[in-house]
């Protein structure tokens, strides 16, 4: 039988603790877990915003979240949308639903809507990566996201109206 010399030991020693190091590494999650297809701007229908007097001050193609998964999932990940894109969040009844800007990339402005489609609180330039809770003042049924700027750039004032349809 043949004897290793110590220096050949330690290697060997090393050489296996690498190759347990190697073999036990847990792959890394990936920062954007879900398909790139999945953070592309899906049209589900339009929204119009105009005032008490009937003046139209902006139009949307809109993306609807009404599921849960949906509203959670909201734009995070986003790294792009449009002027004219937005998306709407519908709850099942009116409530103060919390927002935050987790894992979003873009600055937005969100405007809170009551059941009866009349915009009663907004929000604007929400900070990308926030984890600040953004709560409005009055319930709401609905939520809509559109980049920060636009209610500034529209005229859009709480006392507006929205309507929205899905395509037939």
């Amino acid at each position: 039988m043949r004897m290793l010399s110590m220096r050949k030991k330690h290697l060997l020693v090393l050489g296996l603790i690498g190759i347990c190091f190697l073999f036990s590494c847990k792959k890394t999650a990936s920062p954007n877990p879900e398909p790139e297809s999945k953070y592309e701007f899906q049209q589900d229908g339009t929204l119009e915003i105009i005032s008490p007097e009937g003046l139209k001050k902006a139009t949307f193609n809109i993306e609807i979240a009404e599921k849960e998964l949906e509203r959670m999932q909201g734009l995070k990940y986003r790294e792009k949308m449009a002027d004219n894109e937005a998306m709407l969040f519908i709850f099942e009844y009116p409530d103060i639903y919390d927002f935050w800007m987790q894992d979003t990339y873009l600055p937005l402005d969100m405007l809170f809507i009551a059941a009866d489609s009349t915009i009663n609180d907004i929000y604007e330039n929400a900070v990308p990566f926030s984890e600040k809770r953004i709560t409005p003042h009055h319930p709401h049924q609905y939520v809509l996201e559109v980049n920060a700027g636009i209610v500034k750039k529209s005229g859009i004032k709480t006392g507006d109206k929205i309507i929205w349809k899905r395509p037939s």
